[in-house]
């Protein structure tokens, strides 16, 4: 580790990951975090180890570290992946960068396709409990999140997972190395059992001092480390045995095997207190007649064991499974063995496969895996709310047990399930059944599944007044209202939006848009916190603008910075978001205009980073990002000039804004100009301009512009848009279409009446 080595983990969340990172950083070097799906309980290990941490980040700015350490789920293609190696950079995966740490010490290997989790936590918690030194790095979180995944002290001992998914295996020479079991697994990187087999004598081979296996280990290590059998240790050591099924047994006495190394006497209780770890048999709800479970296993020889394990805790419930298949490759290769498994349940629920990183594969889908099934047929359903529905109503014929089980993201469903159930459960106390009990239900659901999961600079409130955030001062409220503090917490929100069939709409300023009395009844998000206003030059003319900027103060930024070409933004009352997404204008010049690159969520929930050229813009539209969420765009100016200049060319624009512009509540243009023709031109010529319904009047100084001159709602703007509407039509033929967005109705619907 030199002074001025700089480390930048791209998918720093990841539970690989994210301990590795924190380590680092409390031994001392310069981590850096970025991760577009940072989940709060990470992110607070991460903030309290000193990782900086990154909402976005660039590829212009990847010459400020020396390597960047990534995820294998991170494509090659990544930018900032690209940027580094046309960089110099050197650039890690998260097993290599561990194997480097490791070579500076004592390294005990955790190993296995099953249960390396487990058995670090309960030799870390063992470390802990019995005040014994030695550094860990865990793959994954406590249960109870109270004690952090990762120890850093002067001692020579490591104890890590080392994961043979990636290859990266074949890095490491530990001094001791522990093998839990080894089944055939990640065919995506082993073709064959063999391949596998061979990995791991390569690793057994180049341990220095010791194995440890278990009795029914089926490979012959070769080289000089002695070998020892870790059965019944716990036993031997006086240890209380964990809580569990079979796994837990193996895992118990895998760990007593490990920290009896460290020549001190354990305490009996070390296994027994273990408080388990994140995502393994976890109890999500438990009464009398149902209890949810959450485990990570997905592997057939896990499914089986989490199988049994259920059916020996709870033999007289019915039991369900909800399963979600993790990459097409493993369920193309496992497939008939999972069938096998999950028939060992009462009824079986299939997930869409989770794919990670992979393409969908033929012979690799849920529907196949269904076809799979000789038994009784597993029901396909979504992640949603129509998919809670459908469990709720098959744990209602018995007492039941619920287990969800995956690798993917099925612990999202698992909560926001078991929050639904909770708030079914309070509601049904207070209420009668019916839509109005069912609407309160996914009120009280709503916060309850975001309340651990948003960071506390995130607001969410509900049935939130939006007249005050319009710049019309007209409209309804939000039944969901949040303003997201980073892009972890946007996702979080779309995410929950998307499980509990929420509609959702992206509000900036509050300019060019209308809404409707009756509100919107679905999610309002808000940029207006800091993280989202952020304005950061890139050099060499660029300047990132986060979605909720003003674009009068990118005005101003650029006029700082001597960057010409952004004047015409002074005159548009927006934010960034909204200006990307229709394509803003004035004083002839457009958004687009300047922008070189945009960040934005696209309409399939995915992150983009596009060139300009990759979308299709015109006036007032930007297809792909109408369809989407803009997050913020690079811009940039190809003249520079003086201050000086460019701000007497700002005053300019801004004197002949309030000239021509109504000083009064508006939404700004309030129709789109025909072609050929103007809006305004034409509502001038036919003398509309003064026309009023309510307290909504056309301007006197402006023709397309409506004006609220205080108490005016949205009926009366809409009344007064069909009026004008129909007066032009009828006068000159031209059909006037509203520019400004309806939000809670469409023009569509109100325009046809």
């Amino acid at each position: 580790m030199g002074e001025t080595d700089r480390y930048l983990f791209v998918g720093v969340g990841g539970m690989g990951m994210a301990p590795l990172a924190c380590w680092m950083s409390r031994a001392g070097y310069s981590v850096s975090g970025y991760d577009a799906h940072l989940q709060e309980c990470v992110r607070r290990w991460l903030d309290e180890a000193g990782v900086a941490l990154e909402d976005f980040i660039f590829p212009e700015q990847v010459s400020a570290f020396t390597t960047v350490v990534y995820s294998s789920a991170v494509p090659q293609s990544h930018p900032i992946l690209v940027a580094a190696r046309k960089a110099g950079l050197r650039l890690l995966r998260r097993g290599e960068m561990l194997a480097e740490i490791a070579q500076s010490k004592r390294l005990i290997a955790v190993v296995g396709s099953h249960g390396k989790t487990t058995t670090s936590g309960m030799i870390a918690h063992g470390l802990q409990h019995c005040q014994l030194e030695a550094n860990y790095i865990l793959g994954g979180l406590f249960s109870d999140n109270s004690t952090s995944p990762v120890h850093f002290c002067k001692s020579d001992w490591l104890v890590a997972e080392v994961d043979e998914s990636d290859g990266t295996i074949d890095q490491f020479a530990p001094e001791v190395t522990l093998v839990l079991n080894l089944d055939w697994d990640h065919a995506d990187q082993y073709g064959d059992a063999a391949k596998l087999d061979a990995a791991f004598l390569r690793l057994l081979k180049h341990t220095k001092q010791k194995l440890l296996l278990p009795n029914s280990f089926h490979l012959k290590p070769t080289g000089g480390a002695t070998i020892q059998t870790f059965d019944g240790a716990a036993k031997r050591l006086g240890l209380d045995p964990s809580s569990g099924g079979i796994f837990n047994k193996v895992n118990g006495d895998a760990a007593a095997a490990v920290l009896s190394f460290f020549y001190q006497p354990l305490k009996s209780d070390t296994l027994s207190t273990f408080p388990g770890m994140a995502r393994r048999q976890a109890i999500l709800y438990e009464d009398e007649q149902l209890t949810v479970v959450e485990d990570y296993a997905h592997h057939p020889t896990e499914i089986n064991a989490l199988i049994g394990c259920l059916r020996t805790k709870e033999p007289d419930k019915q039991l369900l499974v909800v399963f979600q298949p993790h990459r097409y490759s493993r369920t193309l290769q496992f497939k008939s063995d999972f069938a096998h498994s999950l028939q060992g349940a009462d009824a079986v629920y299939l997930l869409p496969v989770y794919a990670a990183h992979e393409s969908e594969l033929s012979g690799g889908k849920t529907s196949d895996l269904a076809n799979a099934f000789t038994d009784r047929a597993p029901v396909e359903i979504e992640m949603s709310l129509g998919g809670m529905r459908q469990l709720q109503d098959a744990i209602q014929e018995s007492p039941s047990q619920l287990a969800f089980v995956g690798a993917g993201d099925i612990e999202e469903f698992a909560a926001a399930f078991t929050s639904w159930l909770r708030a079914l459960a309070s509601v049904g106390q207070a209420a009668s059944p019916g839509p109005a009990g069912e609407a309160a239900s996914l009120d009280a659901a709503w916060a309850d599944y975001l309340a651990p999961r948003v960071s506390p600079d995130c607001k969410l409130k509900s049935h939130e007044p939006l007249a005050n955030k319009t710049t019309i001062r007209i409209g309804g409220s939000a039944r969901f209202y949040a303003e997201p503090g980073n892009f972890s917490d946007l996702l979080v929100l779309l995410r929950a939006a998307e499980l509990y069939e929420l509609k959702t709409f992206c509000l900036g300023r509050g300019s060019n848009l209308l809404v409707s009395d009756h509100g919107f009844d679905g999610l309002v998000i808000r940029f207006s916190a800091p993280a989202w206003r952020r304005v950061v030059s890139l050099g060499d003319g660029r300047i990132w603008a986060s979605a909720g900027g003003r674009l009068k103060e990118i005005c101003g930024f650029a006029a700082k910075n001597g960057l010409a070409g952004f004047e015409f933004l002074e005159g548009i009352p927006g934010a960034v978001g909204g200006a990307l997404r229709m394509n803003a204008g004035a004083m002839g010049s457009w958004m687009f205009d300047v922008v070189e690159r945009v960040q934005f969520i696209d309409e399939h929930g995915c992150y983009q980073d596009l060139p300009k050229e990759a979308f299709h813009f015109g006036y007032r539209k930007v297809e792909e990002i109408s369809r989407g969420i803009a997050l913020g765009a690079v811009l940039c100016s190809a003249v520079g000039d003086s201050e000086a200049s460019i701000r007497g060319r700002i005053d300019s624009y801004s004197s002949s804004r309030k000239e021509s512009q109504p000083r009064g509540a508006s939404a700004g243009c309030i129709f789109k100009n025909p072609e050929g023709n103007y809006a305004g031109k034409l509502i001038d010529e036919y003398g509309i301009k003064g026309m009023s319904v309510g307290a909504a009047e056309v301007s006197e100084v402006h023709g397309n512009f409506i004006v609220n001159h205080g108490g005016a709602s949205a009926a009366d703007v809409i009344e007064l848009v069909q009026k004008v509407r129909a007066k032009v039509k009828a006068e000159s033929g031209y059909i006037l279409e509203p520019e400004v967005l309806l939000v809670g109705q469409s023009w569509d619907e109100v325009l046809s009446e």
